[in-house]
């Protein structure tokens, strides 16, 4: 009998249409955790929703999450901040919310409020049912492995989440995440957390702090075959597998104006045939030039978008 497994990972600022996308209210962020949350619900329980969950995200954290789905032959969810677990094959609104910083984040509720990422967790679960939680997809799926790629932000949201488990159900359970969030979660989670650090980064997957914890799964089961190890025996390929990588030297890089990294996007279009992977590893790797994922896919935009009308940037 083949074994079963899940894999989960967080959702992305990268989404389809993302300039339609729901969002929430001033006036929802000035009461309380609850009252956005009920609203919220309404929100998205009265959204169209036109796009599976799989043609809805992108990034690389997703495409590599994607990846060590498919080479399981496993079922794919999301941790949403905005719709709570999702099937990848669920249907699902365009949206835009975060508990991380920038556009449509919900830290700035949460900060007025005193609150943590995983009160806003516990009050999207009572508006949209316990059912909906990542403790009850495990407890749904007995004989599955349990593979959790997220980054610390989203493990804190889920954590007291995961904690509800049994001891049998969270020994099925593999996460994996950032050396900080591994640090910021209860003793019962940081067992089950496997000790991927920055010596990650020394390997054949090098890649960016938004997606370290995916790129940590996808070396966990193509490098070392981990879905078929014991929970020690994980732990102890991880660690020998990290003790035989050195930490990459940090590369000081230049800053540079929008307008100047718009010019070397422009440059070097043909050259890298337009793709933002590869135009991003030119400007850090190349070129020297800091710019945070963000920054560098708007200017991305912007910049294929000028290239289409013929216009100059």
């Amino acid at each position: 009998m083949s074994r079963e497994f899940l894999v989960l990972t967080n959702c992305t600022g990268r989404k389809r249409s993302a300039d339609q996308a729901i969002a929430l209210d001033a006036e929802h962020l000035a009461g309380t955790l609850q009252f956005a949350a009920k609203h919220w619900m309404r929100k998205v329980n009265a959204a169209p929703r036109t796009h599976l969950a799989v043609e809805t995200y992108g990034g690389r954290s997703f495409a590599e999450a994607r990846r060590v789905a498919s080479h399981l032959d496993a079922r794919l969810h999301i941790v949403s901040a905005g719709l709570t677990v999702v099937d990848s094959t669920e249907a699902v609104p365009q949206y835009g919310l975060t508990v991380v910083d920038g556009a449509n984040s919900i830290r700035p509720l949460l900060a007025r409020l005193g609150k943590k990422s995983h009160d806003w967790w516990d009050a999207m679960l009572l508006e949209f049912g316990q059912e909906r939680s990542v403790h009850a997809l495990i407890e749904r799926n007995p004989d599955a492995t349990v593979l959790i790629a997220l980054p610390s932000s989203y493990l804190s949201m889920i954590a007291d989440d995961l904690s509800c488990l049994s001891t049998d159900d969270i020994d099925r359970v593999r996460v994996f995440s950032s050396a900080r969030g591994r640090l910021n979660v209860c003793e019962q989670i940081q067992r089950i957390t496997l000790p991927y650090d920055d010596r990650l980064e020394g390997s054949d997957l090098p890649g960016t702090r938004n997606d370290f914890a995916q790129r940590a799964l996808r070396h966990f089961i193509e490098n070392l075959q981990g879905q078929n190890l014991t929970l020690l025996d994980a732990h102890a390929a991880v660690a020998s597998a990290m003790s035989k990588l050195q930490l990459r030297k940090k590369v000081i890089r230049e800053r540079k104006t929008d307008l100047e990294i718009s010019i070397l996007l422009r440059d070097n279009w043909v050259r890298f045939e337009g793709s933002s992977t590869r135009l991003l590893r030119f400007l850090r790797d190349d070129s020297f030039v800091a710019c945070e994922q963000k920054r560098f896919r708007n200017l991305w935009l912007s910049v294929r978008n000028n290239l289409i009308r013929g216009a100059h940037i």
